[in-house]
């Protein structure tokens, strides 16, 4: 019986929650206690090189206290919350998994930046979004879980205000994938739109955006995905200590299968940058 795609809430990264209420508990922070936001930076970045990759976007696109920034794919908000905290711009972060969009708004509060991190629940190709009410939009690691990428660029390039930018990083196809491989690739890191970076910049360039610059972060982030993969490994009882050995075992899924992808030579990742005119 066919199963159908597989479902973004059953990723690995995805599963075992509690672990950031654990990782918390283990500061001494209970569950209604408030926070300081660089308490959570070692638990809310769940991209390559953690607040060091926010802040390059920080920088690339000059935001400041009145920038306006929508994120894609916000996750439990760790990016939305570190952009907010060392710029002071408002952060729209739009999460597709209720669950995601509960912690992050939930994180939000008690780190006390809920007046400038908006939490939206809803489908980046669906929810409503202002005309040029934005002036930049970023996204880490996301926008490979969303089936449409076109259509997404286009509804961003009418988000933003003329001159706005946007900064993507993301995974990308390098070379063809073996049929394993290509499994693998949907069914644990759920990835439905995994293309070259040539075709990633057309899509932007189809949407209306300019001066889109492309990077090839693979050299780095490949040796990253498997030295992140061996410190895990040798990290195994102290953190299933803390957070549970069905929370170490699923991210351990997670690394192994995109430690393999990346040695395989199909599996790349990628900066992008783009403005609307």
């Amino acid at each position: 019986m066919d199963e159908g795609p597989p479902r973004i809430e059953a990723m690995p990264l995805y599963t075992n929650l509690d672990r950031i209420a654990r990782g918390l508990a283990a500061q001494g922070i209970g569950p209604d206690d408030p926070i300081r936001p660089e308490q959570l930076f070692a638990l809310d970045q769940w991209h390559y090189h953690g607040t060091e990759a926010i802040a390059a976007a920080a920088r690339a696109l000059d935001l400041g206290p009145h920038s306006r920034v929508l994120d894609i794919g916000a996750g439990i908000g760790g990016p939305a919350r570190y952009l907010a905290h060392t710029t002071g711009c408002h952060v729209t972060a739009l999460e597709l998994q209720p669950e995601l969009h509960a912690i992050g708004a939930d994180l939000t509060r008690r780190a006390g930046l809920a007046s400038r991190v908006t939490h939206l629940c809803g489908d980046a190709l669906r929810e409503p979004l202002p005309d040029a009410g934005f002036d930049a939009a970023v996204s880490f690691l996301a926008i490979v879980h969303i089936p449409d990428r076109r259509r997404l660029f286009e509804r961003l390039s009418r988000a933003l205000r003329p001159g706005g930018g946007c900064y993507v990083e993301d995974l990308c196809e390098r070379a063809p994938f073996a049929p394993r491989d290509r499994e693998d690739a949907s069914r644990i890191v759920c990835a439905n739109s995994l293309t070259s970076p040539a075709s990633y910049a057309q899509d932007l360039a189809a949407a209306g955006f300019r001066d889109v610059t492309v990077t090839d972060l693979t050299p780095d982030w490949a040796p990253f995905a498997a030295e992140r993969l061996a410190a895990w490994r040798q990290n195994h009882v102290a953190y299933a200590r803390v957070h549970g050995e069905g929370a170490y075992e699923a991210q351990e899924l997670f690394y192994t299968v995109i430690a393999r992808l990346y040695g395989t030579g199909s599996l790349g990742g990628i900066r992008l940058v783009a403005r609307v005119p």
